[in-house]
Parts: structure tokens; sequence; C-alpha cells
């Protein structure tokens, strides 16, 4: 914003020079005043914000500061993980998260913590002189959003965003806070602050986001983002086919309240030859789909509940039509025994989209867009599979399943390549079916070991 107002100064002096003193030139004149008064509010705002801090000595803090190591407890579920920041933009950000802490007067919360929680963490701070001051911090799991740091044998509370920015330290391998200003504005515009990139990909988009039956959901991951895209005025629909450019952010903000416990939002952004021609929101690892950049859902967006929506992206080709034919107990003997067989294309036909979709972001590399395919998302899955018989099925009811939905015992006979989470030999499946879409008929929606 600064820069933008001092080159604008710059060519109000050439017109002055060159034309004199205009009615146009004074207009521009007032309109940039204004800018530089905003400008100055907001560099006034974040004085204020230090000023004001409850954190003691804190202005001296920020000022002197020019490394913060961030060390978490070897014994915690991170191990042994350190990163030292020296970046001017990230010691600001995480130092002014600190400076708007509160202190904690009833401490019955923390006292509380979960057996989830990371504690005996620290931040160093070390200032341009060698002296270094330690903040010792300790923070629950998101379902919980409960932390505090510890200065001067004071609790403080910097607001759980402080404790999700330290904790992606350990997800994130590249933290880069040089960010493009049309992708600043764009997400600015929207009220999302971004922290960083994590990554850049060249991807090249799918020729067409039909999707057939057991394949791998990248068009259905396409086609459900392009739709949050299109919420804000964004539609990459014409550059299917082409090779675009993937920008993911790390992005401050939490999901909106409506996608509870979810919290992290990753920002995503796909340029051809450097024009921003799609953006979305996205949760990362284990969900990726979140939402528009106006923080709506694809149901806000298209008015359509995902069964519904998903038909106009199905390919009904002959292996769909035979399958949705099939009734539910059909479908599950016809899942394993292509799981005997390794028929993969077959075992993954056999599930419903959105149950496919979970294959996109389970026990993903939070660096990646998503997972490359089926194979190793989940250490214990169809892979590790050597053999599979069905024994015997039974449908049950009484477990609060979705409407529509319908359930099946099914006694399997499994014979594992390594027993890793289950031992080989007979064993209870519970699985779940409903109609994917009216037109595809039955799929298995989910498969467990308790109903």
């Amino acid at each position: 914003m600064i820069k933008k107002s001092f080159a604008v100064w710059i060519i109000i002096s050439m017109v002055f020079t060159l034309t004199g003193c205009s009615q146009e030139t004074k207009i521009k004149s007032e309109i940039i005043s204004e800018e530089i008064s905003i400008v100055n509010q907001t560099a006034q705002k974040k004085i204020n914000e230090i000023d004001n801090s409850a954190v003691p000595n804190f202005e001296e803090l920020y000022k002197n500061t020019v490394e913060i190591d961030v060390n978490f407890d070897s014994k915690g579920m991170f191990g042994t993980y350190e990163a030292k920041i020296e970046d001017n933009k990230m010691l600001s950000d995480i130092l002014r998260m600190i400076g708007k802490s509160q202190l904690i007067k009833d401490e019955s919360k923390i006292n509380k913590m979960s057996g989830m929680a990371t504690k005996n963490n620290s931040l160093i701070l070390v200032a341009g002189n060698g002296s270094k001051k330690e903040i010792k911090f300790a923070f629950d799991d998101p379902a919980f959003a409960v932390g505090y740091l510890e200065i001067d044998d004071q609790k403080y509370d910097p607001g759980f965003d402080f404790f999700r920015y330290i904790k992606d330290f350990t997800e994130y391998r590249q933290f880069d806070p040089n960010i493009d200003n049309q992708v600043g504005e764009l997400f600015e515009r929207y009220n999302w602050t971004i922290d960083y990139r994590v990554n850049t990909l060249n991807v090249t988009l799918p020729s067409n986001l039909k999707h057939d039956a057991g394949e791998y959901p990248v068009k259905i991951y396409w086609a459900y983002n392009n739709e949050l895209s299109k919420s804000i005025g964004l539609d990459y629909s014409e550059y299917l086919g082409k090779e675009v450019e993937v920008d993911i952010y790390r992005l401050r903000e939490p999901l909106p309240e409506y996608m509870n416990p979810r919290m992290n939002s990753r920002g995503i952004v796909l340029k051809y030859n450097n024009k921003i021609v799609g953006a979305y929101i996205d949760a990362g690892r284990h969900d990726c789909f979140a939402c528009s950049l106006d923080r709506k859902s694809l149901t806000d967006i298209t008015n359509k509940e995902w069964g519904h929506w998903i038909s106009d992206y199905i390919n009904y080709n002959e292996l769909e039509i035979e399958l949705s034919k099939m009734k539910p107990e059909d479908i599950i003997k016809q899942y394993y025994k292509a799981m005997n067989s390794q028929d993969q294309k077959m075992l993954f036909a056999c599930l419903t989209r959105e149950n496919l979709c979970n294959y996109l972001a389970a026990n993903m590399d939070n660096n990646l867009l998503m997972n490359a395919g089926y194979n190793n998302v989940f250490m214990d899955g169809e892979q590790n599979v050597k053999s599979a018989k069905v024994i015997s099925l039974r449908e049950v009811s009484g477990f609060g399943n979705p409407k529509g939905a319908v359930e099946y015992a099914a006694t399997i006979d499994l014979k594992f390549k390594k027993e890793i989470t289950s031992n080989s030999g007979k064993q209870t499946r519970f699985i779940i079916l409903k109609k994917g879409s009216d037109k595809s008929g039955w799929r298995i929606d989910s498969e467990g070991t308790g109903p």
C-alpha cells in the first residue's frame, strides 16, 4: 500500500511539472492523501497494539527481537522439532500475535487439557545484542482449541490461531512470505490473511470432468473446487486440458464455524500465463474439500446436496450402468471379489464417489495438493490384502444411519500380506451403502469393524 502511494506521488509530481496544478491533479492529490492517511492509521494501530499489550515490556521485545527459535517437547507428539525464524514479516506476525495476548485470570480450562495436549514447548526470542528470552507454551487438540503462553511466571492467551500458526512449522517445508500482489489483494478482499506460500506446482488439468467408475477422483476434485472458484467469478473450466501453475498458501484465519471441528485452511490459486484463473479454500490433509473465498459451501453455491450435484459429473458408461442394476448384497460381493483378484478398478467402482474422495487427502503430505493415487494412502489398505472371501451377509438396522442408507454385517475371511492392524482369518465388517446418485444405484459408503 505504501509503495503504491509513493509511485502515484511520483506521477503527480510529473503532472505538476508538465501541466501545472489542474483540477484533476488536485483530485488525485486528495485521493492519495486519503490513502496515506489510511496507511498511517494502520501503522498507528500496530503501534497501539504494542503499546497496549498486556505482556510486560512487550514494546522492547518487539523492537529488539531478530530471531525466534521454536522448540517442541521431545516427548510430545511432534518429537524433537526445531524451527528458526529470521524473516522480518514472520517475526512481526508472531510477535504481534503474542502482543495481543490476554492475561489468563481463570486457569480452569488450561488445567483440564486433554491427553492430546502438547506441553513443555518453548519460544526463544533472540535480541540483536545476543540476549535471549524464553516463552514457554502449551496447546491442546483443535477439538478443544485451548492453549497458553507462560511469560515471566504469568499465563497468557494469544488465541488458538497463534498455536495453529506455530504448529504448522512442523507441517510445511517452505515458508515464503513474499506474496504476489494480485494474490494478496484477492485474499484480502475476502478477509483472509496469507502467512506464506507453501508450495508451487505445475499441474495439467483433466481434459474433461466426467468421472468414470473406479477412476481416481482427480476429476471430482477439480469439478468440486471449480464450483467454489466460480462463487467469486473465477471459472477455470476453459483451461481444462492445459497446464496451470498452482500455488498453495498457508492462511491465518480458520475455516468457517459451520465446518467445525476442522480449522486449518489453505488458499489455492491457479494461474495461467501469470493470470489468476481460479482460487478456493481447501483444508489440506485428511479432508481437503472446504469452501469458497467468500466462505460458502458447495451446497450454498449450487443449491444441490452432494448426491444431486455429483450426477452431472458421472460418465454413465457400460460399467456404471452394470453396477447401477445391482442390489446392495451384490455390490458387497462384487467388492470383495475384486479385492480378492486385485482388480483395483472394479474394487473402487463399488464405492460411492464421496467415499472415493477420502483418498484424495487421507494421510497426505500437507505440502502437496492431493495424494497421487489410491496406493499407499492407508498402510493397511486393499493393497495389503492377499485374499478375501465372503462367508455370510446379513442386513442390520437401528444404528442411526442417514436416511436412504442400508447397513450389512459381513463375515469375511481375509488374509493379509502383512498383519498390521488386523490378523488374518474370519472377521466381521460393517458396511454402509447408499446411492451416490439416483442413476448410479447402490455403492459402499463406509466399511468398518464396528456398527
